[in-house]
């Protein structure tokens, strides 16, 4: 990677997208060309697909994780389950390049359902376990999450630019039984997707910052197509700042790299007057944590990492952020 921003620019994030879709594309072109002995029918309807699927729209992140589905099935050598899983996303339909509001269950097939309630539920993606929210607390919150991204798109359209682009899905979930309390979460494998928690307590200003947050992840997922952001294996961990436990160092990295993300929106919201004294004393709080989990994984991350090239652009592109704009936004 010869260059990111931390600031999001519209043009980068629409190019990582592309590149997204690009890499499943050619990947799928493979699996059916391995597939054309036993569905020689399979790579045309793919090519088809494929054309239909460039033109000014995108896939959805349930295609994506069937994908995977399909990988992990060719390489035990199920080739039926391949061959149909292919099939079913040769026949899927894409979405309109923009973000948009959706209900677990309710907006999804029950394949698609289960399908994300697998991934996202996946203890990597901070999102515990999830399964269908409640229809009523979902409604509630769709209106605040509305309102958290038309300001978004008002007072940091870069932030609203770079969403657009990376993210075709806001999924409305709940916990399910047992689960940690979360936020949200976000799955590789789910691209373009963000699982938001809508039976959760949350004002339109906990929800901007859980989008700034979410954001960040995606931006990292997208930034690391080609190589992870540091060597350094997942059985080498470290003392995790926010997590309070040892992870994976790509796991404190992407924790760094968010909480950076957080102090930069949480500021600009302090600098309007679209908050009332209470909230705004919480967003300082807020912001106070955020800069020193930030400050603290950094530290992790340079002193521990062996780190790729793409990591070495994020991390000076982040601490160059911290190190000018982050200075005068520090909590006093």
């Amino acid at each position: 990677m010869a260059q990111f921003r931390f600031i999001p620019h519209k043009a980068d994030a629409i190019r990582t997208n592309q590149a997204m879709h690009e890499g499943l594309f050619e990947s799928l072109e493979h699996i059916a060309d391995v597939l054309k002995s036993e569905d020689p029918e399979l790579s045309r309807h793919l090519k088809n697909w494929t054309q239909s699927a460039k033109s000014g729209m995108r896939v959805p992140a349930a295609v994506f994780g069937a994908y995977y589905d399909a990988v992990e099935a060719l390489q035990a050598t199920d080739i039926d389950t391949a061959s149909e899983l292919v099939k079913r996303i040769a026949s899927s339909e894409c979405l309109p390049e923009k973000t948009r509001i959706t209900v677990l269950g309710r907006d999804h097939s029950e394949t698609d359902t289960r399908r994300i309630e697998r991934f996202m539920g996946a203890p990597e993606t901070g999102a515990a376990g999830v399964t269908q929210p409640d229809r009523v607390l979902a409604s509630q919150f769709e209106t605040k999450l509305s309102a958290a991204i038309d300001w978004i798109q008002i007072h940091v359209p870069e932030l609203h630019d770079e969403m657009n682009a990376l993210l075709g899905e806001l999924i409305l979930v709940g916990p399910a039984e047992g689960a940690l309390e979360f936020e949200g979460g976000t799955c590789f494998r789910l691209w373009g997707a963000v699982a938001l928690n809508a039976e959760r307590k949350a004002s339109v200003a906990d929800l901007i910052v859980t989008l700034a947050h979410e954001e960040g992840h995606a931006a990292l997922f997208g930034a690391c197509t080609r190589e992870m952001l540091v060597e350094n294996p997942d059985s080498e961990l470290y003392w995790s700042p926010i997590r309070k436990t040892e992870r994976p160092l790509e796991g404190i990295f992407h924790a760094s790299f968010v909480s950076a993300r957080m102090v930069w929106v949480i500021g600009k919201m302090l600098e309007t007057g679209d908050f009332g004294w209470l909230e705004r004393r919480r967003l300082k709080k807020i912001l106070k944590e955020a800069h020193a989990i930030q400050q603290d994984s950094a530290e992790i991350v340079q002193r521990e990492g062996r780190l790729t090239e793409t990591g070495r652009a994020v991390l000076e592109a982040m601490t160059g952020f911290m190190d000018g704009l982050g200075r005068a936004l520090k909590p006093v």
